[in-house]
């Protein structure tokens, strides 16, 4: 909650940065979740790369982006990423893999080298986020986490939306992006982008005192976000670096 009064509460999803143009309706983001062997993340690394260049020859049509977290004791992971698509997509890309036999490629090159595999999907909030569509220089993502406690999910959406309309409508100098994770327990993710440290200096004024001088009234602020936070049994933060040097980047 703290975050979320210091920049609009602080963010897989880690966006590509024409995700909210007016062409790009999908919204369906696929996420892999890498752990290398112990030691071995500089030979990951370097096999990883020789993956990506491999997918390029092969023509992907899809742009993977690689994040790495930087904050607590689990830092050996690489999340990689890419958005947006839809459904009916997956299956022509899964079709795609197995053609170009990819999953081979990556058992023979990289798998030796992996600990552990996790798999996921998260479905963007392109209406109530807002992202911009030429790439500033975003290198750091803050990704708040929100378990959803049960029988609470149309509050969280109302909730949601008055939050993003009201900094859109006071025009909040900051980019965010909401999402849904799909399976498991129902989560909320915000995600907010940095060029750099420096940017995640605390704003003056606060969302929150920004947001009751936009209301006309400290007590209206002050009661939204006590029934945001209302809605949640907890919350999980993690800052991502994002690695271009090991990205699947269509140029």
């Amino acid at each position: 909650m703290n975050n979320l009064l210091r920049r609009f509460s602080l963010l897989l999803c880690l966006l590509p940065l024409t995700l909210f143009a007016a062409d790009k309706p999908d919204n369906l983001a696929e996420m892999w979740i890498i752990t290398p062997k112990a030691g071995e993340a500089a030979k990951f690394e370097e096999a990883l790369k020789r993956h990506v260049a491999f997918r390029k020859e092969k023509g992907d049509t899809r742009q993977w982006m690689v994040y790495v977290p930087t904050l607590g004791d689990k830092l050996n992971r690489y999340m990689i990423r890419s958005c947006c698509t839809n459904w009916a997509e997956v299956d022509t890309y899964v079709k795609w893999q197995n053609d170009q036999q990819t999953g081979n490629h990556w058992r023979t090159n990289v798998g030796q080298l992996v600990e552990a595999v996790a798999h996921n999907f998260s479905e963007v909030d392109m209406a109530n986020s807002n992202w911009p569509e030429q790439d500033p220089g975003y290198v750091y993502f803050g990704v708040t986490s929100y378990k959803v406690k049960a029988g609470h999910g149309a509050g969280t959406e109302a909730d949601k939306k008055a939050l993003s309309d009201h900094a859109k409508a006071m025009e909040w100098p900051y980019s965010w992006a909401w999402s849904w994770s799909v399976g498991g327990e129902p989560t909320l993710h915000l995600v907010i982008p940095h060029q750099n440290y420096a940017g995640m200096a605390e704003p003056d004024p606060s969302f929150a005192e920004s947001l009751g001088k936009h209301l006309g009234d400290e007590s209206k602020a002050k009661a939204l976000f006590e029934s945001w936070s209302s809605h949640f049994h907890g919350t999980e933060y993690q800052l991502y670096r994002l690695r271009t040097d090991l990205s699947l980047i269509q140029e």
